[in-house]
Parts: C-alpha cells; structure tokens; sequence
C-alpha cells in the first residue's frame, strides 16, 4: 500500500535523522535521500550513509547534482563566501541558505516517489530554522505538496494524493532532540557542522552553535563530541 511507504530527505543531521527514527514508527517500509549537491560540508552525506544502516531501512538513494555550486549565491557552495561565525541572526536569509535547495530537493524526492510508488515525503524542517530559510515555512512544504501532486502521475493516473509530512514543524531544537531520545536515535553519528576542521565540527557556525547550545538545554553532552573524544583517545 502506497500509504504504508514513505521517502525521507535525508542530510544526516539532527533534524532529518530524527525524521527518519519518526518514519520507521509511522510507515511501513522508508527510503532516505540525500542529495550531494557540491556542499563544502560534504561529510554529512557519509554520516548520513552510515547512519541507514544502522536504522535498516528499506534503502538509501544517494543523487549527485552539480548545478547548485555552479548557481553559487550560498556560503555552502561558493568558496569565494566565507562561512559565517556565531549564532543564526534573529530574521533574515542567512548565507548558509542554498538559493532554492529544498524546493529541489523535493521534486527529486518526488521523481523516485513515482517510480516507486511511494506516496509520502517525510522532511526534518523545524521552527528554529523558520527566521532563516525561507524554504523551511509551512507554506513552503504546503506549496511543495501542492507542486507534486499537480506534476505526478500518481495524483493523475492512479488518483493516489503525494502527502507532504513535517512532524518537526512546531519544534524547537531541544525539543526534537528530546524527540529522538525518545526514538533512540543515534546521535553519536549525527552531523551539523558547516565547516569542518580535520573531520571534527569547527565549534564556531551558526550550525555548531546551535547544536551545542540545544544539548546544553537539555542538560546532556553532545554525544558526536563525547564519541570524537573517545576515539582520539583510543588512537
């Protein structure tokens, strides 16, 4: 049954990995997607590779576009744009904000939803990244469903409506965090950092800061900190 299945837009943050633990309790089979889009923070995309096999899903579609760095315009992709340092401002577009990502991203995920049959879109969007990007609103995912149904063959031929699911929307970052405990989610393999310093979070991008600050909520060491730690001990 198509509303058994869903796609998750999978980075191997905290947001999505979250989304995906959600997902495996809501529907019965899950695919992850992670987009390699030219990201300076591309280590993310090999968490998020180790990180679908520990949740046994039912697979993980890795698609390699290269127009996003080419376009520029985004601190993630431009390397003549430095990655900011500090918290995210109050409001505004942030340089971090990769222009148009996720309403790409979407139709991706929605090319592979008709292939397969799939009738669901989980994404990790959340309330903390509203004042920032623009493409994380709910009327941003509303118009994306939308857009979906209105260019697919499942909504066409097989009369079967895409559903777009946001089960973070009205969370803050503690908040998901405290979610995904609740989901034993793993996130001694979660990945946040925009500039990596020697494979290890540079503790300086909004990023970083934001992480930190929501396990300091929370009361808890970050557990990707505590395993690094760990591991550099070991060696």
């Amino acid at each position: 049954m198509e509303n058994d299945r869903c796609i998750v837009l999978f980075s191997g943050g905290i947001d999505s990995t979250t989304a995906l633990w959600w997902a495996k309790e809501k529907f019965k089979e899950v695919w992850a997607l992670t987009v390699v889009y030219g990201q300076r923070h591309s280590l993310e995309v090999e968490y998020a590779r180790y990180l679908s096999k520990l949740a046994r899903i039912k697979g993980h579609i890795i698609v390699e576009i290269d127009f996003l760095k080419r376009v520029g315009g985004s601190a993630l992709t431009d390397d003549r744009m430095k990655v900011p340092k500090g918290d995210y401002p109050p409001s505004g577009t942030i340089s971090t904000y990769v222009p148009m990502r996720n309403s790409l991203f979407g139709v991706i995920a929605a090319a592979y939803m008709e292939t397969l049959g799939v009738a669901n879109l989980v994404l990790g969007i959340h309330s903390s990244d509203i004042p920032n990007y623009p493409d994380t609103r709910p009327e941003w995912a509303s118009a994306l469903e939308t857009l979906i149904n209105a260019g697919s063959s499942l909504a066409f031929d097989r009369k079967i409506r895409m559903k777009v699911w946001t089960p973070l929307i009205g969370l803050k970052k503690p908040d998901i965090i405290r979610l995904g405990l609740n989901l034993r989610v793993p996130y001694e393999y979660t990945w946040s950092c925009y500039s990596p310093q020697d494979d290890a979070p540079c503790g300086e991008c909004p990023a970083c800061i934001q992480r930190a600050k929501a396990f300091q909520a929370i009361g808890m060491e970050d557990p990707l900190l505590a395993r690094i730690k760990k591991e550099t001990k070991e060696v």
